[in-house]
């Protein structure tokens, strides 16, 4: 889960250097855990995750989570966090941003 704290992190500082890398952060498998807003970082050895959403939200960052990692988690969006910038996704609107995106990074 760290590391999907990380690529928050990573994306906000992309979206901070301006338009010109235009920037989402999806998160899918057990990434969704963590916007779950019953989660507890410190049970699971994850960091805090206030930190990176605040600095998502400074940065203006859009994050996307996929609906079918949500279902499989048996989680819906009224179970995660509220973020403005957040959105979900099918795994078929994933393919089609990444058909469109210049550059992807997976961690």
């Amino acid at each position: 889960m760290n590391s999907a704290a990380e690529a928050i992190r990573m994306g906000a500082g992309l979206v901070a250097l301006g338009e010109a890398i235009p920037t989402k952060v999806v998160l899918g498998g057990d990434a969704v855990w963590l916007l779950a807003k019953a989660a507890d970082p410190k049970a699971v050895g994850q960091d805090p995750i206030d930190g990176a959403m605040e600095m998502a939200d400074l940065a203006d960052l859009e994050i996307c989570v996929i609906s079918e990692a949500l279902n499989a988690a048996g989680l819906d969006e009224s179970d995660l966090r509220e973020y403005g910038k957040l959105s979900i996704v099918s795994q078929e609107e994933l393919a089609g941003m990444l058909a469109k995106a210049g550059t992807a990074f997976r961690l």
